[in-house]
């Protein structure tokens, strides 16, 4: 197992889309940081530094989860298109640990991301400061700042689970990285407001949104109070953390469950 994951960590690392994704999301980091610098010159206020983390970890919760999106489909997706998926096998101990193997390299490569992506933000966020010639003041640097950052860090992943997981399954049923994508872009994108119509309808049907992801990940990431959140749900009105947690859980368990389920059971073209 060891052998097959290091394998697709080394495929992943050399891949360009990799690396591409990667850039985009620096580049946003960088772009945010600017923006802080410009707020921050326009009301004289200290933007800078004490929000590069929290808005690091804003821009992982909404465009770092459509980068691990595609990063997870093409992980086991590619394999179909470039017909190699037989091959693989003929490598692998089983089709669970070449699958495991895929998927464990994947979130994997998607952590070492995201740590980069928090690093890179708040080095962006230090030179654009004293760019800028505002005072470098770390006061805020305390040990409750840095806790809340590391839960908040664990929080933005978890949310991100139920969407890498049903990228992943759609990547094995459609046998190619598209219905991945597709799937896992679509329900970040379209289900808030498909459950914006659901709660305009009341009744039963106002309940529903209560089970999907999207009201359920921005419960979880708003226990961080991150600045400029993707979405806004009224505290009284939202599903209890618990309920939250569970249900996103159960996404990630059940896509992940069927997705070695069918791969194991289905015949393999390739």
């Amino acid at each position: 197992m060891i052998r097959l994951i290091s394998a697709e960590l080394f495929k992943l690392r050399r891949r360009r889309m990799t690396r591409i994704l990667l850039y985009v999301l620096l580049g946003v980091l960088l772009l945010m940081a600017l923006i802080l610098l410009g707020i921050a010159r326009l009301t004289q206020m200290d933007l800078g530094l004490p929000l590069a983390v929290p808005v690091a970890l804003t821009v992982l919760s909404s465009l770092g989860t459509v980068l691990a999106v595609i990063l997870t489909a093409s992980a086991i997706g590619s394999e179909y298109s470039w017909r190699t998926i037989r091959t693989m096998l003929t490598a692998s101990e089983s089709r669970a640990r070449l699958l495991g193997a895929k998927l464990i390299s994947a979130i994997t490569i998607i952590l070492i991301g995201m740590v980069i992506g928090v690093a890179a933000g708040f080095v962006m966020t230090l030179i654009t400061t004293a760019i800028g010639g505002q005072a470098l003041d770390f006061d805020f640097a305390t040990a409750s700042y840095a806790r809340d950052q590391f839960l908040q860090f664990w929080r933005v992943f978890y949310v991100m689970l139920p969407y890498i997981s049903l990228a992943f399954l759609f990547s094995v049923i459609g046998r190619s990285a598209m219905p991945g994508i597709a799937m896992g872009i679509g329900l970040l994108f379209v289900e808030p407001i498909v459950s914006g119509f659901m709660r305009l309808a009341g009744g039963w049907i106002a309940e529903v949104p209560d089970f999907l992801l999207n009201r359920n990940a921005n419960v979880i990431t708003g226990l961080g109070e991150l600045p400029f959140a993707f979405s806004s749900i009224p505290f009284d009105d939202a599903p209890s953390v618990a309920h939250a947690a569970i249900v996103l859980a159960v996404y990630s368990v059940a896509s992940i469950a069927l997705a070695f389920y069918l791969f194991r059971r289905r015949d393999l073209t390739g």
